[in-house]
């Protein structure tokens, strides 16, 4: 029980939904845990602190209320308990990358097997990749806890890649000739 959280709650005015939602989204983005409305998790960084500061400051400009504390757990169990549920969100980011960057990757093996081979595909595709690349990066950075499910999801990054890469070497076989 030697791990330290910052906790932060705020409280905004009922009129500004957009004031709201921007809140939210700077939480989810953070990979923050939710203890009940307005009141959230992290683990103690001084990276998140400051993201929090921030935040806590762009709260207060919404005419919204703010505390940011530093917590650590008296009972064991508790601690275990907010640390599973941190490693449940992104375990359940980690699935839903993987489910998605598997239909890439079977959509460039069907490419591969039906010959269906040209340029504006590698380029899609490519694109397609990057944000995946991104998305898991995204993830890898609220990963807490060090999630069983990373090395999985950079297992079928790494698929996709070579598939990928796969795809485009064959249609630049065909190009060149």
């Amino acid at each position: 029980m030697s791990r330290e959280f910052l906790v932060f709650s705020y409280k905004l005015p009922g009129s500004r939904s957009n004031s709201r939602v921007y809140v939210w989204r700077a939480i989810k983005e953070f990979g923050a845990v939710f203890l009940q409305q307005g009141v959230v998790l992290l683990p103690y960084r001084d990276d998140l602190h400051t993201s929090l500061s921030a935040l806590r400051k762009k709260v207060i400009s919404f005419g919204g209320i703010s505390t940011l504390g530093k917590l650590q757990f008296l009972e064991e169990d508790d601690e275990t308990e907010i640390v599973s549920e941190f490693t449940g969100q992104i375990d359940e980011e980690y699935r839903e990358f993987i489910k998605n960057c598997q239909v890439l990757i079977d959509e460039l093996k069907h490419e591969n097997s039906c010959g269906d081979y040209n340029f504006s595909e590698v380029t899609e595709n490519e694109e397609e990749y990057k944000k995946f690349q991104r998305w898991y990066e995204k993830i890898g950075r609220k990963n807490y806890f060090q999630s069983q499910l990373k090395a999985s999801a950079a297992d079928v990054l790494k698929e996709a890649k070579k598939e990928l890469q796969t795809y485009s070497e064959e249609v630049f076989k065909r190009d060149a000739t």
